[in-house]
């Protein structure tokens, strides 16, 4: 089961205290969308998918705003677009504050077949276009389950990089919280991409979620405990289909 978007995904993080962009849902009032654009300056719109289909950014589905009648604009184009994929239809859109920064960080943690041990991704390169990124830009780093996601993993493998010092120590001592998410709610996948350094108030940097996916073991009740809506991990699927699906999970 996959869960994308920050939506929910800024939820499951403030368990951790992991700060993440803030975000308005597609219920959404104007007054609301207007107030995060003037503290904010500028709202991003996505739409939901159920299911989770990545890629929108690159495929013209997140639209962007600096005031509320553009917003609105791009809420009735995306609330119930069609993925070119052509294997999901939006399910209302979402409102996210924009974040400033100049460092974009991608971060993951997931299974690895190679390693056969929970593996660290992460690259200071630029977040959204991982993909395109040479090997020596990326650190892989595999782990002990036992022990855990450390500071010194994550210290190791930025200044293997070559990351520049002020984002070291503000990510050294965030990201360990992820292992605690990912770990205690029986998670396989887990990526923010990207994570924005953004300044505080005092001016020191901040690891900030723009962008959360995850997926769940299925086997491992540990997920339950969330308490996630069952519709967030439906496809397009009728009521019929469902129940079917239902009855031979207790069938099972």
């Amino acid at each position: 089961m996959e869960l994308t978007g920050l939506q929910w995904g800024g939820k499951l993080l403030r368990r951790v205290e992991f700060p993440s962009a803030e975000v308005l849902g597609p219920e959404a009032s104007v007054d609301e969308i207007k107030d995060l654009i003037k503290r904010k300056g500028m709202v991003f719109i996505k739409p939901l998918f159920k299911g989770g289909v990545g890629k929108k950014g690159k495929l013209g589905l997140i639209g962007k705003a600096s005031d509320i009648a553009a917003a609105l604009q791009e809420k009735e184009r995306l609330y119930f677009t069609k993925h070119p994929s052509g294997t999901a239809k939006a399910d209302g859109v979402t409102f996210e504050g924009a974040v400033p920064a100049k460092h974009e960080v991608y971060f993951s943690i997931a299974e690895s077949t190679k390693f056969r041990a929970p593996t660290m991704t992460i690259t200071h390169h630029g977040g959204v276009d991982i993909e395109e990124l040479p090997k020596d830009k990326i650190q892989e780093v595999p782990f002990d389950p036992l022990t855990g996601l450390k500071s010194f993993h994550i210290a190791n493998a930025l200044e293997e990089l070559g990351a520049p010092g002020e984002i070291i120590s503000p990510l050294v001592q965030n990201l360990p919280k992820l292992w605690t998410l990912y770990n205690n709610y029986g998670m396989n996948t887990l990526e923010l991409n990207p994570i924005r350094m953004s300044p505080d108030a005092a001016g020191r940097l901040v690891p900030v979620a723009c962008d959360f996916k995850c997926s769940f073991d299925i086997d491992d009740p540990a997920w339950k405990r969330l308490d996630l809506p069952p519709h967030l991990f439906a496809s397009d699927y009728s009521e019929f289909e469902q129940e079917i699906n239902q009855l031979r999970t207790y069938q099972g």
